[in-house]
């Protein structure tokens, strides 16, 4: 179900603003800004806690379409990125951005980020995932293949919506691919694998008047006709208000930042 999910909205995005976009929340800054300018101040503010990425190769765990990851490597500069994401369609979208765009230092790979089976030991300086932890079944397996792949002193970012109440998932929640965990559960995987937590923000009353800047998003593109438009419109307020429920009910938005000892 959440690969058609993804598939839905790769093409809602594509009828509103006529290419793809990043598959993460926004971040609010002021009334005026868009949801690409959302999205990109929270990449911005993320990247802003680590380390300059200049030199740096940089793992994007769960990389989906692969806009976030070449917005990072346009805009901060690492010597080289690698994206991972378990969906075909995604990895397929990233490849033909990045030819698109003539990049050399960018690869992208279906892989299952609680393996990891494409990238070697001690491969990489600093490791990202944004907003696709929740996704995985098995976070401590993912968590000790993060630890296997990053450098000795490598730094870790996950950006994840955590559950308010410890509870395990619910059926339509497994069948969603929702594995939400409370913050407690993250903070024993760390301890127990031996990685250094430095750093932790709960971004959430940052994104939820992010989301409320939504009257200036659907700005009507020429290229779509009026009725697909519509739909897609539909739709995507339609998930701006199930995600805001959960901001205020059922979900906080953490940002972690850590390294490998």
């Amino acid at each position: 179900m959440i690969a058609v999910y993804y598939r839905i909205l790769h093409m809602a995005y594509e009828q509103v603003f006529g290419r793809p976009q990043m598959l993460h929340y926004p971040l609010y800054k002021n009334e005026e800004q868009n949801l690409i300018q959302g999205q990109m101040y929270f990449t911005d503010h993320c990247l802003s806690r680590l380390p300059d990425l200049r030199s740096k190769h940089l793992l994007d765990v769960g990389c989906g379409n692969g806009v976030q990851t070449i917005y990072i490597h346009n805009t901060y500069h690492p010597q080289y990125v690698y994206g991972i994401d378990v969906s075909e369609l995604h990895v397929l979208l990233a490849r033909e951005e990045k030819e698109r765009c003539g990049l050399q230092q960018i690869d992208f790979a279906i892989d299952d980020a609680q393996a990891m089976k494409t990238i070697p030991d001690d491969s990489f300086d600093v490791a990202i995932c944004t907003e696709s932890a929740h996704h995985y079944p098995d976070k401590e397996l993912f968590l000790r293949s993060l630890k296997r792949v990053l450098r000795p002193g490598g730094y870790f970012l996950v950006a994840d919506l955590l559950s308010r109440k410890k509870r395990p998932p619910t059926m339509l929640e497994k069948k969603l691919a929702l594995f939400h965990w409370p913050r407690e559960k993250y903070l024993e995987a760390f301890s127990a694998l031996g990685l250094e937590l430095l750093r932790e923000e709960d971004l959430t009353d940052l994104i939820i008047p992010g989301f409320r800047t939504a009257g200036n998003w659907f700005a009507r593109s020429p290229k779509t006709g009026w009725v697909p438009y519509q739909l897609s419109k539909t739709f995507g307020r339609c998930l701006i208000g199930i995600y805001l429920y959960q901001l205020k009910h059922v979900h906080q938005y953490s940002l972690m930042i850590g390294r490998k000892v």
